[in-house]
This record gives C-alpha cells, structure tokens and sequence, in this order.
C-alpha cells in the first residue's frame, strides 16, 4: 500500500513539473484593490529611450503626461496582461492622446494593465481621463523651461499642496538617483485619494527636473 502511494506521489510530480505553466498563477481580470497612477515626467523619458513619436519631438513641450493606470493588489501580486480585447488604434481617441501623446504608449498601457481592469477600453480610458483630471500639477512644475533641483520630500510637499484634499502620504517619487522620472499617486477603485505610503517619501537628497521639451 505504501508503494502504491508513493508511486502515486511521484507520477504527480513528474506530471506537474512536465507541465510548469499549471504552477503559475493565471492573473484574474478585474481581481484588485487600488490603482496607481502614474505621472512620468517627460523630458527624462526622452532623454533614457530613443523615442522619435511625438511625445519626443520637438514640435510641442510637454512636462508631466500620463503613464498609465495600473491595478494593484494589497499583497502586492499586481495582475499583468489579462488578455480581453485585442488593441485597436481607435482606443486612442485625440482626447487619450493629449495625456498619452504615443500611440505605443495607449497600446502597451491596455495590453499590459488595462485588460486587468474589468472595464472595457471605452471605460478604462475614460477612467484615465478622469484619473488624471483628478491630480492637479504644482503650476511651477508643469513646463519648467529650466533645471529644477528638489528634494522628493520637497516635491511630495508640492504635489500635497496642489491637491489639498489628497494628503501627501498619497504620493511617491520615483528616480533613478538623479533625476526624477515618476510621480506616482494612489486612487481607490471609485478614484478616490488612498493613503498608500505608510510613511510617504522622506526623502531629501536633491535630484533634478530636467527642463521640459
């Protein structure tokens, strides 16, 4: 009997190793607790990639543009690339465009997060517009025409002062130790600020805005 039972044991095992895709956990469309919302300052999305799209090119300055609106999940397992509706240029309507200028960006925001929504593109993108109308831009950071030098603290303190209902401990920074390349913000599924940051960002070694395009 006992034989039996471990030579059931070892055929399960072989089975599940010969077939690695029934350990992974298939990530579940609409399963999650708040969103992130993600500011990504521009001129240093320029100055990391070689984007030539519009957002890069010298025809129109932009500052702070929307990077996406993210599911996440309190254990911190975010889903990612939930399949549902294949991508179709028409999600990126001249109003997505205007917070999202690359038609790449909108297409690589739905596959990778928006399909995790629960919403249809119509909705998640109306759901982006809406998000990102929420957060207002401290005025001196929209379109800086030169270096600016701040503490993450500092710009946290900023961004808590521009949207006084939201609280800093709704906002962090995020930097690649020398210039700044995100701010994010954390809303409820309803769009409301969520204090995500237990402590927020306390940061104060200076970094850099590098001026906008």
């Amino acid at each position: 009997m006992t034989n039996r039972i471990l030579s059931f044991a070892l055929l399960l095992a072989v089975a599940t190793c010969a077939n690695p895709a029934s350990k992974k956990k298939k990530p579940s469309t609409g399963s999650f607790d708040y969103y992130v919302l993600s500011l990504s300052w521009s001129p240093e999305h320029c100055a990391e990639t070689h984007d030539t799209s519009g957002q890069c090119s010298a025809t129109r300055s932009y500052g702070f543009v929307m990077h996406g609106l993210w599911p996440n999940a309190a254990d911190g397992h975010n889903p990612e690339g939930c399949g549902g509706p294949a991508f179709d240029p028409s999600f990126a309507t001249p109003d997505v465009l205007a917070v999202m200028p690359s038609v790449d960006l909108v297409k690589h925001e739905w596959e990778k997060h928006g399909t995790c929504s629960g919403l249809a593109p119509a909705e998640y993108f109306k759901r982006i517009l809406d998000a990102y109308a929420l957060v207002a831009v401290p005025t001196e950071l929209r379109t800086p025409d030169h270096q600016v030098t701040i503490a993450p603290v500092a710009l946290r303190d900023q961004f808590a002062t521009a949207n006084p209902s939201f609280g800093a401990n709704v906002f962090s920074i995020v930097d690649n130790g020398k210039y700044l390349q995100e701010v994010r913000v954390c809303l409820t599924k309803d769009l409301a600020p969520f204090a995500c940051q237990a402590r927020g960002d306390t940061r104060t070694k200076p970094i850099i805005l590098r001026p906008s395009r």
